[in-house]
């Protein structure tokens, strides 16, 4: 069986009350995590009454219990009765629905009435242009998703895969030698068992490889795993769900790239190169919603600041392009990188339209 939905993490209440109740059902609750529960509970009405709904949609007997002992003035009777119908991420929810909303916040699969939640899932994954979005997956591993991004993930119980069909992630893995996570980008296979590094696809489908943490293997797609680029994303899932599992990489002499490197797979040779810790700070500087550079060409800079918004720039005076550009800007602001180039490069701007830039020498 497969379940393929829609990812959406809008409701940050129903992601933390899901949380809440699998630990609980799990019967992981320590001491400090009672003392946490209780607080995040003290702070709303609305935490106590979404907790109760969640437990009530999936049926975790073991979590109402102890919402019982936690509420004893509460009947279970009152819990139940608050339910489904006052929410609408709730209206209709059948045990199929409540799995796809546990699948869509990103959360470990549970059992539903004494069966197994089925072993295999998917999912899709997008950003729109200047969106970025954080990712828990099934696994406890972490994905976040940078500026006009697009990704289908599928869990089995040998592998966890990531098809990074455009775009940029930044992947931290929780470890697991038993089932590693693979990245398929362009032609290439990206695999860990439990690291953190990141990948983009560049222009012409070129792949980037930056490892921050640990060490990844890489190596080549088979011809059967390399799914044709789909503008539909819900082909691109099902292309995903129903590949064949990518190989298992073993580390080599020449294989793998390790925390501190970066490596461009093009159609050539793996290209490898250091980057110092400060380097690896700029590269992911959008992550605290800026964007450094250093020394930058301005045509390249420009080239990067148009990723994140629907702005075009163009270069009336070609000497302008080699200009070296310094500073820290925050992603979207359009106005501010002007007056900057205005005041410290004498270049004057001019919009043609909506969403040109016209730059020219003052």
């Amino acid at each position: 069986m497969k379940n393929v939905v829609s990812i959406s993490r809008d409701d940050e209440l129903l992601e933390a009350a899901s949380r809440w109740v699998l630990k609980m059902d799990a019967g992981e609750l320590s001491a400090s995590d009672e003392a946490a529960l209780g607080a995040w509970l003290d702070e709303s009405a609305e935490h106590r009454a979404l907790l109760m709904e969640v437990a009530s949609v999936w049926d975790r007997a073991d979590a109402l219990a102890r919402l019982s002992e936690l509420f004893p003035h509460r009947s279970e009777h009152d819990q139940v009765r608050r339910g489904t119908a006052d929410r609408p991420w709730a209206q209709g929810l059948t045990v199929a629905g409540a799995l796809a909303v546990l699948v869509t916040i990103g959360l470990s699969l549970p059992t539903f009435s004494g069966h197994q939640a089925p072993p295999t899932t998917s999912a899709e994954y997008a950003t729109a242009i200047g969106e970025q979005k954080t990712l828990l997956l099934p696994d406890s591993s972490e994905v976040v998703l940078n500026t006009n991004s697009q990704l289908a993930v599928t869990f089995t119980p040998e592998q966890r895969l990531l098809r990074l069909a455009q775009g940029e992630i930044l992947v931290r893995v929780a470890e697991d030698h038993s089932r590693p996570l693979s990245v398929l980008a362009g032609n290439r296979i990206i695999q860990a068992v439990g690291t953190e590094f990141v990948v983009a696809m560049t222009d012409g489908h070129r792949v980037e490889l930056m490892v921050t943490e640990g060490k990844v293997v890489i190596g080549q797609q088979p011809a059967m795993l390399r799914s044709p680029h789909a503008s539909d994303s819900d082909g691109e899932i099902d292309a995903l769900s129903s590949l064949p599992l990518p190989p298992l990489l073993r580390k080599l002499d020449d294989n793998f790239v390790a925390a501190g490197e970066l490596v461009s797979l093009g159609s050539a040779e793996p290209v490898k190169k250091t980057v110092s810790t400060d380097e690896i700070a700029v590269k992911l500087s959008w992550r605290d919603g800026r964007l450094i550079f250093r020394s930058e060409p301005l045509e390249q800079a420009l080239k990067e600041v148009e990723r994140y918004t629907t702005v075009e720039f163009v270069f009336l005076d070609e000497s302008l392009k080699t200009s070296a550009l310094s500073g820290r800007f925050r992603i979207g602001d359009v106005e501010a990188l002007l007056s900057s180039l205005r005041v410290n490069f004498n270049i004057a701007h001019e919009f043609d339209g909506e969403s040109r830039v016209l730059l020219s020498s003052i």
